[in-house]
């Protein structure tokens, strides 16, 4: 086969089958995720807090933007990742996504799953605080609970 020949079977192939296009949407990540460019979406959401947890594990009083942006991109992709593993789990379920789900997503990592169930648990416990709280006989007895020095 000559190379003109060889060229034109190339070239004829290419016609019949299109060209494959790259995908434009970002895999289902909702707007304002990491691939989306950082002007295209609120700058800095989390960019206090970054900075004190920054300083709090040894990096200067006052990071640089470009750290707190880089920091503030891969907590954002994390979480995204995070909540878009616990809607699968929901998916697969047949139901909303719930604690449960997040339980399930972050079984493999002992201190954030400990972490979960602590915060779950003090939630819980400042919830029936409240609630002791909030008994309206301690506000309807003679020198109530309203009235009492703290």
């Amino acid at each position: 086969m000559s190379e003109s020949t060889a060229q034109h079977q190339d070239s004829s192939n290419s016609s019949i089958v299109p060209p494959v296009k790259k995908p434009t949407a970002t895999l289902g990540r909702p707007p304002g995720s990491t691939n989306e460019p950082r002007n295209k979406r609120k700058k800095y959401v989390f960019g206090k807090e970054l900075k004190q947890l920054m300083y709090g594990f040894g990096d200067v009083p006052n990071p640089a933007n470009d750290a707190v942006g880089v920091m503030e991109d891969m907590v954002i992709e994390y979480l995204t990742d995070t909540c878009m593993q616990a809607a699968a789990v929901a998916d697969k379920r047949g139901g909303k996504v719930n604690v449960e789900d997040f339980k399930f997503v972050l079984r493999n990592d002992p201190k954030k799953r400990s972490r979960v169930d602590e915060l779950l648990y003090m939630n819980e416990d400042i919830r029936r605080a409240k609630k002791i709280a909030d008994i309206p006989e301690l506000d309807n007895r003679k020198g109530g609970a309203k009235d009492a020095p703290i």
